[in-house]
């Protein structure tokens, strides 16, 4: 996901699942990110220094729990055919 890193910083990126998701805006708390993450919404974790990790199905939740011991902030991104992803920004 290296490639697509200047696009995620201009609000858009192109997930392991080749759809192009979207900034919306939307910040969520920890309960809505854990709710998405249950209905099977991935997870991108944006690391210090522009790192880009891709989690979904059995892996999103264990990438949600390490990330949420942080000092983190946490969007709602959408694809053009409805699909949700969790953006997770880890702050140093």
């Amino acid at each position: 996901m290296r490639t697509d890193l200047a696009n995620a910083r201009m609000g858009q990126l192109v997930g392991a699942d080749r759809r192009t998701y979207s900034m919306t805006g939307v910040a969520l708390d920890r309960a809505e990110v854990e709710a998405l993450i249950e209905r099977g919404c991935p997870v991108v974790t944006y690391l210090p220094g522009g790192r880009l990790l891709w989690d979904d199905e059995d892996d999103a939740w264990p990438a949600w729990a390490d990330a949420r011991r942080e000092r983190v902030s946490a969007g709602r991104w959408e694809a053009a055919d409805g699909s949700l992803l969790v953006v997770v920004v880890l702050h140093d």
